[in-house]
């Protein structure tokens, strides 16, 4: 099974964490990743899920702060005096990709077909650049969450009008079928809460 220092998620923050530590003394840098170690193999198990990881190292902080305090010259790490992670980049990002996600609802209500919904959708891209720039920005997210919640919007965007694209052609305009459009829903609003809750865990 995979042990807890080789899950990619663990392998890329110690990766991080080394290339910060490129200037701390060569035993005191081994120190600290050994430390790091220590503390993800007794807080994980073998075979770990991403979700266990990604809280493992939440409770460790991120790698620049563990870096941080051994500049200062405190090799300890661990859940014992853990540094906050700033949300407010994550939070921000969900906040506007919620008012995305309900503009793009309301296009399929009152836009003329696929290219009405696309077109009512560009009405947010300033609004979404932002959102891109503070998704990455954001500490309280790994890499994928950072991606998913820059790409959240134009995804929800394109298929909505896709799929009321594909109903326009497959099904009788005078059978009004909402499942597919709820499902569609159900999926992006599922996905807005994973984010939330993983930027709520961080702290």
């Amino acid at each position: 099974m995979t042990a807890p220092t080789t899950h990619p998620l663990a392998a890329a923050y110690l990766r991080d964490l080394e290339l910060l530590l490129h200037g701390v003394e060569p035993g005191e840098r081994a120190e600290v990743l050994a430390g790091v170690r220590e503390h993800l193999e007794g807080a994980v198990g073998p075979g770990a899920s991403d979700d266990e990881v990604r809280a493992a190292l939440a409770e460790l902080g991120p790698p620049q702060a563990i870096a941080d305090e051994a500049y200062a010259g405190r090799t300890a790490v661990g859940p014992t005096a853990p540094r906050p992670v700033p949300r407010w980049q994550a939070l921000t990002s969900c906040a506007l990709n919620v008012v995305g996600f309900a503009l793009g609802a309301f296009s399929i209500l009152v836009a003329s077909g696929p290219a009405g919904i696309l077109l009512r959708g560009t009405a947010w891209a300033l609004p979404w650049c932002a959102t891109v720039a503070l998704s990455f920005m954001a500490p309280a997210w790994d890499r994928r969450d950072q991606w998913l919640s820059a790409l959240i919007y134009p995804a929800w965007v394109a298929t909505s009008a896709g799929l009321v694209a594909l109903l326009t052609v497959t099904i009788d305009p005078s059978v009004f079928s909402v499942i597919p459009i709820v499902a569609l829903c159900d999926f992006f609003v599922w996905r807005l809460v994973k984010l939330a809750r993983a930027a709520a865990a961080s702290s």
